[in-house]
């Protein structure tokens, strides 16, 4: 193993193990001492800390396919701390929107749903960047004919594409449809 290799897999790996994005809650900056905590929906937070989990096991493989789940994991870090923070607490309000329970108190919210919109494209693009480390994983793990890397692949990739087409879109309609139902909320 190179220096280099073992310096960023020993971040990566402190990363991963204290829990990529450990919160479970979010709180919107700025949003004031009244503001809610909005949870992350408990199906959402355990996909994340099995992926998490098991890109751990694979930067510990040895060869091609260890280096490349190291370099996979040193793009997805920050996006899915950002992911975390902005477009899965949102989530959380769902259940109770879809049930007619629209309160004051979730005009916090909008702060999150605001920025996640703003910061949509930059997230995709993060996805792009995700994507290309996944092709080299894939490939990497086709030489070395790693079952469990081919399969983190599809996952992950499987994951970002529901994401961009399902999960981002309902974290944005949540805060849009706030703004509808609660007409005196803004992002502030």
């Amino acid at each position: 193993m190179t220096t280099r290799r073992r310096v960023l897999g020993i971040g990566v790996v402190a990363c991963l193990a204290g829990g990529l994005a450990p919160a479970v809650a979010a709180t919107p900056q700025g949003a004031g001492q009244h503001s809610t905590p909005f949870e992350i929906p408990a199906a959402m937070k355990a996909e994340h800390e099995k992926l998490h989990a098991d890109l751990l096991t694979l930067t510990k493989a040895p060869g091609r396919t260890g280096e490349a789940a190291t370099r996979v994991a040193a793009v997805l870090h920050d996006h899915f701390v950002k992911e975390e923070e902005l477009a899965l607490p949102p989530l959380g309000l769902l259940a109770p929107l879809a049930a007619g329970h629209a309160t004051p108190e979730m005009q916090h919210v909008i702060v999150l749903t605001d920025r996640l919109k703003a910061e949509l494209p930059q997230m995709i693009n993060e996805h792009k960047a995700i994507v290309r480390e996944l092709d080299e994983l894939g490939r990497a793990a086709k030489a070395e004919h790693n079952a469990a890397a081919t399969r983190f692949v599809e996952e992950l990739t499987l994951h970002a594409q529901t994401e961009e087409q399902v999960l981002y879109p309902a974290a944005v309609l949540v805060g849009e449809y706030l703004k509808l139902k609660l007409p005196h909320a803004t992002s502030k």
